[in-house]
């Protein structure tokens, strides 16, 4: 046995070749139930104990200043403080939180790390009344970050690293009856946090849950469960290998399946152990087998995650329990045949996420109910899978998937992204045995899961001999799933499935400092390369970062088209913020460098569906309405016919349609029915037998949605699951040109200010300036900033790029916005006219926007102004020559901040943009003006609805064709702040009426990634408003 001085010379965190002592070997979750039918019914374990709760803790510089006395029973650690396990230091007020992408927040020399390594004590005790004889204890350690040793009682017990698996030691010799001590020493960095350079929060402590476990001697140590299909995908063969914790034993292992409702698949069978396994260290006895046919079980899947119930239990000679253990287990089998993912048989498309586990509060420690809140907004917005980005997640992550539903990748906890060359430890064997365990464990943990369908080798660690053994293995060790990795593209063997990173759909990407090199092909390139017969699934596409996932319905309409294009997994699902206090004591959520921590990728973990509370981005409903499990067609208007198509693979579930006709938004006609869809099937429904008599010049469109008819596991009844929306028929012929017959209003000039009266307003204009700068409803002034020109929105993180504050991409749209002076652009006035006509006063002003003396936009306004205060304007845009896409070509006014809700006809209800407007349907809508802003959490533009023709903002009417957005902050307020709590209401409501609006791209977030035609590139822009106050 050690003493602590030896552990402390021997240094064993900077020792690749070390990657454990005394860790029990690596196996299927295990409860040690107490009885077959607590087993059978998912009962607490009386054989386990959770040693989760309220610990001792003491944080030191680094191990070699702990106190060698802390492992000791008689240490007095009252004056120590108390911490919460699981959980995880930084975020108990200890230490802070550190957050990277790429670059180590240390100096990279591996396997070596700093000599200041925050080193937390952890102390705790319990009680044994009596130890039970023949009995073992074992304790396992789920998720320690980085790498801890372990004492019982004063003796050490052994160490591990690997800070995503299981760390189990056998505790028996080291415990006594009465109180017992465990003393845990966790060192923040180890050598195995070059292998955890993981886009996330580099955070530490024992952050999952500890458990003792009390077996007999002879006892169930794993279970392996395979389920195999006939080539009819009908029959199925259940395959169960029972290890056993010693050799030489008498006893038989019985099995016994129950379906879900309890009831017995088969009687009780028993095999023998021991009687199949002879090698050259003689008979073994420790292993039982059991093969059953099972006729026609009803089969898992995602759309169907049914569960069966095995119970494995230990007999002794005398046919007496001796151990228990159980396992839900789901028939369905994966394959990939004639270069297509299947399961059961049947073309898979991935509709999957990646998936960091974060808390706001708590870290990278997950509540079981946080758990079920992200499965159920994943199944609420059409997600069937999740990649467990970037490591083997909490144990219950997966029994949640096989219960809810959803295919997963598992990943290995590999990433050495950091490194240069990023393969430098993939192909250095003395790393061999460290990359091996962190896959071998993972495997040997997960086995039994069905909702887990592909193994990962790991991220982002380049492509080396390390990764060719870790294929090879897990293919001998588990030939029923599919192996990917993205590293090494599809030039590597060490894949099953081509799965590469932001690929586009029909642009390869190329190396800006180097445009002759390919580095990614585009997706229908890729596929079509000769040779190449393998389906390709995005391992990370449409980077959701802020204001993002523009061109995403474009993915989906080319993984609908090509066989062998499977979906993707889009990058990612909640933005990793930390909940912090500002010192006027209001809540924000950090990101890098918020903390003191001087290396940092600041908002570059700010890129989720989701916010750290689980309130959803507007972004989540575009993915939910890609993915959609339905594809809608209108076939014809005359009877009105639709045909309704089911992406189902298996199952035909009672759903109803529900159905409308709107005009101007308002419905007109509706109806709904019940439909039951056979899996990958279609049915032609007639909804009318003709359409609404229509009115010229109005709008009509037919919206049709699917829903739940019943409730589900993760959705209530009515749930949405698909909609579509298409545009009807007007009335044949030209809409009547709605002529203002109020008359000319009276017009008064006076020194640099037009006045005109039109009833109980005055319009008014600074003749110098050339503004409509006051309106005059009555003895109230609406406007407090008048009508300009606006080119510029707070920058996207998207288009700031990989731009920093002391670093440009002179690539990126904000470097290229603010050499043409965008930000910066001088008005002026360089003509302003008015004429009275018979009907109206017409007024024509004309503006230059110059920077640096050069003029860069110039637009002309014409205003029509009657004499009942309608206002018609007119404007024209002309641009230089060479131009950057314009972020927007539009106007900007303000009004008083007294006005508390918005309505309009057009794209809604959640924000959407040009380029992310197909799950925005249009409509009537009214909101609040505060929904009407987006907090992302890195603050920018936001809050834009499409497509709009009219809108009321107050006593503000206004019609047109164009995009709006109101906001009770400043566009240069928003761009200067970095976070929500530093935005402060300016007191006044901006209107922003765009005419067109730059898409806000996705594909990634650090190059330009607004498709061309989602782009302002024109030279010349033409658009009209109406305006007036009621």
């Amino acid at each position: 046995m050690r003493t602590f001085a030896q552990v402390i010379l021997a240094r064993e965190w900077e020792n690749q070749h070390v990657t454990h002592h005394n860790v029990l070997a690596a196996h299927a979750p295990l409860h040690a139930y107490h009885s077959e039918e607590a087993a059978k019914t998912k009962q607490p374990s009386a054989n386990q104990r959770s040693l989760n709760g309220e610990w001792k803790f003491e944080l030191y510089a680094k191990p070699e200043i702990v106190i060698p006395d802390v492992i000791e029973q008689d240490f007095n650690d009252s004056h120590w403080a108390s911490i919460a396990v699981p959980g995880n230091w930084q975020c108990q007020g200890f230490d802070k939180p550190i957050y990277t992408n790429i670059k180590y927040p240390f100096a990279d020399n591996p396997p070596y790390v700093p000599q200041e390594n925050p080193t937390g004590v952890y102390r705790t005790r319990f009680t044994l009344d009596e130890r039970l004889e023949h009995s073992r204890y074992f304790i396992s350690f789920d998720g320690v970050n980085s790498a801890f040793h372990l004492w019982c009682n004063g003796g050490w017990v052994g160490y591990s690293q690997d800070s995503r698996l299981p760390a189990e030691f056998d505790l028996s010799a080291h415990l006594t009856d009465g109180e017992n001590l465990l003393t845990v020493m966790v060192m923040r960095w180890s050598d195995g946090s070059y292998l955890e350079d993981q886009d996330m929060w580099w955070l530490s402590g024992i952050f999952r849950d500890v458990t003792l476990t009390t077996k007999p001697l002879v006892s169930i140590a794993d279970v392996e469960i395979k389920t195999e299909l006939d080539a009819c995908f009908r029959d199925a063969t259940l395959n169960v290998t029972t290890s056993l914790s010693e050799r030489n034993s008498e006893h038989q292992v019985a099995i016994e399946l129950f379906d879900a409702e309890g009831n017995s698949v088969f009687a009780k069978r028993h095999a023998p152990t021991g009687q199949q396994i002879v090698d050259e260290k003689g008979a073994w006895n420790e292993r039982a087998h059991h093969r059953i046919h099972i006729d026609n079980p009803r089969k898992w899947s995602a759309e169907d995650p049914y569960l069966y119930r095995l119970v494995v239990t230990l007999l002794n000679s005398d046919g007496k329990t001796v151990d228990c253990e159980a396992y839900d287990v789901g028939f369905r089998q994966v394959d990939i045949t004639q270069g297509v993912l299947r399961v059961n048989g049947q073309r898979l498309l991935i509709r999957g996420v990646n998936r960091h586990e974060h808390h706001p509060e708590l870290g990278h420690v997950m509540t079981r109910d946080s758990m079920i809140q992200d499965i159920k907004l994943m199944k609420q917005h059409n997600f069937n899978a999740v990649r467990t980005a970037h490591y083997p997640n909490h144990p219950m992550w997966y029994e949640l998937c096989d219960e809810y539903g959803l295919y997963v990748v598992d990943e290995a906890n590999i990433e050495t992204h950091g490194q240069f060359p990023m393969c430098r430890l993939a192909d250095d064997l003395t790393w061999l045995n460290a990359f091996s365990r962190r896959m071998t464990r993972m495997v040997e943990r997960d086995k039994n899961h069905p909702s887990i369908i592909i193994w990962s080798l790991g991220n982002e660690s380049g492509i080396g001999a390390n990764h060719q053994a870790l294929y090879q293995w897990t293919k001998q060790r588990d030939p029923s799933r599919p192996v990917q990795y993205e590293g090494g593209g599809s030039d590597t063997a060490a894949t099953d499935i081509i799965a590469p990173m932001y690929a586009r759909v029909e642009a390869d990407q190329r190396l800006a400092s180097d445009p002759a090199v390919t580095p990614k092909l585009a997706l229908k390139k890729w596929i079509g390369m000769p040779g190449e017969q393998r389906p390709l699934i995005l391992c990370e596409y449409a980077h959701a970062m802020g204001n993002s996932l523009g061109n995403f319905h474009q993915y989906w309409d080319t993984f609908r088209e090509y066989p062998r294009l499977q979906g993707g997994f889009i990058w990612d699902w909640v933005d990793q913020g930390l909940t912090r206090t500002d010192e006027k004591g209001e809540q924000y959520w950090a990101y890098g460098g918020d903390f003191g921590d001087e290396i940092n990728d600041r908002q570059f973990c700010i890129n989720g569906l989701i916010f750290p509370d689980r309130t959803v981005h507007p972004t989540l409903y575009e993915a939910k309405h890609a993915q959609q499990f339905h594809q809608i067609e209108l076939l014809s208007t005359e009877p009105l016919t639709i045909r309704v198509t089911s992406e189902n693979l298996f199952t035909a579930p009672q759903e109803r349609l529900v159905w409308k006709i709107t005009e101007q938004g308002n419905i007109i006609a509706r109806g709904e029915r019940l439909i039951t869809l056979a899996p990958q099937s279609s049915e032609t429904l007639v909804l009318a037998d003709a359409l609404p008599a229509a009115k010229i010049g109005y709008d009509y469109h037919l919206t049709v949605c699917v829903e739940l008819a019943k409730e589900t596991a993760w959705a209530d009844n009515g749930h949405e699951i698909s909609c579509a929306q298409f545009e009807l028929p007007g009335a044949f012929g030209l809409p009547l040109e709605q002529g203002n017959l109020s008359g000319a209003p009276k017009v008064e000039n006076a020194l640099n200010r037009l006045k005109i009266r039109a009833r109980n307003q005055q319009i008014e204009f600074n003749t110098s300036t050339g503004e409509l700068d006051a309106w005059w409803v009555g003895n109230e002034q609406k406007l407090t900033s008048g009508l300009r020109d606006n080119f510029y929105r707070a920058p996207l993180d998207n288009d700031i790029g990989t731009s920093e504050a002391n670093k440009v991409d002179p690539n990126s749209w904000i470097a290229r916005w603010e050499a043409m002076g965008l930000p910066y652009l001088k008005r002026e006035c360089v003509q302003f006219r008015h004429h009275q006509l018979s009907d109206a006063c017409w007024i024509d002003v004309r503006y230059v926007h110059s920077f640096e003396g050069l003029a860069v936009l110039s637009t002309q306004w014409q205003y029509h102004i009657y004499a009942d205060g309608e206002v018609r304007l007119t404007v024209d845009v002309q641009t230089a020559s060479g131009l950057p896409s314009l972020p927007r070509v539009g106007i900007e006014l303000a009004l008083a901040d007294n006005i508390d809700e918005v309505s309009w006809f057009g794209r809604g209800p959640h924000e959407n943009y040009p380029d992310r407007k197909t799950s925005a349907h249009v409509g009537a809508y009214r909101a609040p003006v505060a929904d009407l802003h987006t907090p992302y959490i890195f603050p920018s533009e936001s809050g834009l609805r499409c497509d709009v023709k009219e809108s009321d903002i107050g006593q503000l009417h206004i019609k047109g064709h164009y995009h709006l957005s109101v906001s009770r902050y400043r566009a240069e307020d928003v761009a200067k702040a970095r976070h929500t709590n530093e935005l402060q209401p300016s007191g006044q409501l901006w209107v922003r009426l765009d005419a067109e609006h730059m898409g806000v791209g996705g594909d990634d977030s650090w190059t330009p990634s607004v498709h061309e035609q989602y782009q302002l590139l024109k030279r010349h822009y033409h658009y009209q408003l109406t305006l007036a106050f009621h």
